[in-house]
């Protein structure tokens, strides 16, 4: 039994050593034609090895060097630095495939759809199928099963993706990222994506979507049937941190997305800048979103969107216009008592609507300091509902409501209101059009004198030489208004 034990131990170290021989003397590269014709052959794709193909022996592994990718005669749409895999030998005598890693270095990706509706991934001329011999009997083929796969580690180093849309003019890139994948199992029972189980974390520096950045990404996630939930996600948008946690469902027709978004304390600056593209808000607010969607094409998303947002804050501000101001003048002005508003005011008023500018374009400068602000909005069959959006300045208190078509980006309904105490609206503005042209339509005050009728109130001015006698319009009693407003934003 003891010469039997030497004899094996001294037998398994002639393979060890054998096979170290082999892989330490076999060319690979040798065979990097087979393999670029097997790739074109099977898939469609060229693809061209520049590097070299290499071997190591502790652990047992291949690494391929400078590879691209790419649909036939066109430019690669696909690239990497190097691909490299270890496999653990022993499992292999149980039937079992055991890799230790698989990483991926400097991976670059980038998906074009042109406006004909094909990608730069797409093959232009189809391969040709065998003509099957009609005097062949039918074989009814048994699956293959394939054996148990265990992977100890896929990691993504360095890679960049991007995405160009030629058809919706839209840009999507995501830089530098780093993804480690553990513990990856594969049950070949179970059918297509359900049968890969996994957990892993990834780093991203920064993702783009057209104007919107999003920047330092961290999140742990794992897949098992076909569901990822990715959790503890922190990253930084609008220059403030925020948390979120998702959910995907693949195991449908389309996937199912969920996501709940913490933002405790949103900079208004930078949202106005990258969003609204202006120098317009100041302060930081409370964002909260919870929303949820089918699909993996913007149409999708936008048709099939729900759920809501909400932005809430003390002590922010509006740069460039005074509304306080504003309504105190259109006030004075609306009463008839010309002094207050002043003549120089009423000229300036004259002059812009003669042409065809704002009536209150000179009394743009300032800053409206917000006492507080409030914005929810319920997103569902493709509109987002402005269900309670209000801000309260240190006299004055703003609402709108309306909504808007997510998929067309139409306004339905949009009016703003100057509101009094009771929350009816002492003035009214009803805005048309789309989110990227919104029109205008005149100002209007509860008693309906529009500010378009401003000229009728300079031709006042000339009672002021006369010496006339002011007369002052009689407001009108509104003790049974119908509320405009009925928020949480309470009037100063």
């Amino acid at each position: 039994m003891k010469k039997f034990m030497i004899g094996t131990v001294i037998l398994f170290g002639l393979i060890i050593v054998g096979l170290v021989a082999v892989i330490a003397t076999f060319d690979l590269n040798s065979y990097k034609p087979k393999i670029e014709q097997a790739i074109y052959d099977n898939l469609g794709y060229e693809l061209k090895i520049a590097g070299g193909i290499s071997t190591s022996f502790s652990p047992v592994g291949i690494t391929i060097a400078d590879v691209s990718l790419s649909a036939p005669n066109q430019k690669a749409f696909a690239s990497f630095k190097s691909f490299d895999v270890a496999l653990d030998i022993m499992p292999l005598l149980r039937q079992e495939v055991k890799v230790d890693y698989v990483v991926l270095s400097n991976l670059n990706l980038t998906i074009e759809k042109m406006k004909n509706g094909k990608t730069n991934l797409d093959i232009i001329t189809p391969k040709q199928t065998k003509k099957q011999d009609p005097n062949a009997q039918g074989e009814t083929k048994k699956p293959v099963k394939l054996p148990l796969i265990n992977v100890t580690e896929v990691r993504l180093d360095n890679a960049n993706i991007s995405y160009i849309d030629n058809i919706s003019n839209s840009k999507a890139s995501v830089e530098n990222i780093n993804v480690t994948i553990k513990d990856i199992s594969l049950d070949s029972a179970k059918e297509k994506l359900k049968s890969i189980a996994l957990r892993g974390n990834v780093k991203i520096d920064k993702i783009t979507y057209n104007k919107y950045n999003i920047y330092n990404t961290t999140l742990d996630f794992d897949l098992k049937d076909a569901i990822a939930n990715l959790n503890s996600m922190k990253y930084t948008i609008f220059d403030s941190l925020a948390t979120a946690k998702a959910k995907i469902d693949m195991s449908g027709k389309r996937p199912k997305v969920s996501l709940e978004e913490l933002i405790p304390n949103l900079k208004l600056e930078n949202f106005s800048k990258e969003i609204l593209e202006k120098d317009l808000l100041k302060g930081v607010v409370n964002a909260k979103a919870n929303i949820s969607f089918e699909g993996s094409d913007e149409l999708s998303v936008k048709k099939t969107i729900k759920g809501n947002i909400l932005l809430d804050g003390q002590g922010a501000g509006i740069k460039g216009y005074d509304i306080d101001k504003i309504v105190k003048s259109y006030n004075a002005l609306k009463s008839g008592d010309l002094k207050k508003a002043g003549t120089s005011f009423l000229s300036s008023a004259m002059d812009n609507a003669a042409k065809g500018k704002g009536a209150f374009d000179d009394l743009k400068g300032g800053t409206t300091a917000v006492e507080r602000l409030h914005v929810k909005i319920d997103i569902a069959k493709q509109v987002a509902t402005l269900s309670d959006v209000a801000l309260a300045t240190v006299n004055n208190r703003i609402a709108v409501k309306g909504g808007i078509n997510i998929v067309n980006e139409s306004l339905k309904g949009v009016s703003v209101a100057i509101l009094d105490k009771k929350g009816c609206a002492s003035y009214t503005q009803s805005i048309s059009g789309s989110l990227s042209n919104p029109q205008g339509k005149a100002l209007t005050s509860k008693n309906e004198v529009s500010v378009e009728q401003v000229q009728e109130v300079v031709n006042m001015v000339s009672s002021f030489f006369g010496k006339k006698k002011e007369k002052k319009v009689e407001k009108k009693s509104d003790e049974n208004c119908k509320p405009f407003y009925t928020g949480v934003v309470k009037h100063p």
